[in-house]
């Protein structure tokens, strides 16, 4: 039995994948708050995610773009999109670039870190509405 009401969505499938334990246990309650998400996973780095994601087939993917790159130096985004191929990925950040580019360069969407709760939710609910990259 759920606590949702007949004519309520699911809740979103959210991977959140951060180096930070911590961070990653807050954005957790964060995305909780109002049901509108659930934490599927968490990870805490390239491999992890990528086999947690292909594992949970989550509908979008909160991901701190500065993880360790794979080898060879490449982003982790393409693996992602390989291993939950209708993930959304959502990249957080301090700033609007990432490593002199875009952070969204590969993504869908970014939010940086500076948000309110509520925002973190509505840019995970944008995310999921977007196609995918």
């Amino acid at each position: 039995m759920t606590d949702r009401a007949p004519n309520q969505p699911a809740p979103l499938r959210v991977l959140v994948v951060d180096q930070d334990d911590r961070i990653r246990a807050t954005l957790a309650r964060l995305l909780c708050i109002d049901g509108q998400c659930a934490v599927v996973g968490n990870a805490g780095g390239t491999d992890e995610a990528i086999d947690v994601a292909a594992d949970m087939q989550p509908d979008v993917i909160l991901l701190d773009p500065r993880l360790p790159a794979m080898a060879g130096g490449r982003s982790i985004i393409p693996s992602l999109r390989d291993a939950a191929p209708g993930a959304r990925i959502l990249v957080l950040n301090w700033s609007e670039t990432v490593d002199g580019g875009s952070p969204a360069d590969g993504a869908d969407a970014y939010i940086r870190k500076t948000f309110r709760p509520h925002e973190l939710i509505d840019a995970v609910v944008a995310a999921a509405r977007t196609s995918v990259a």
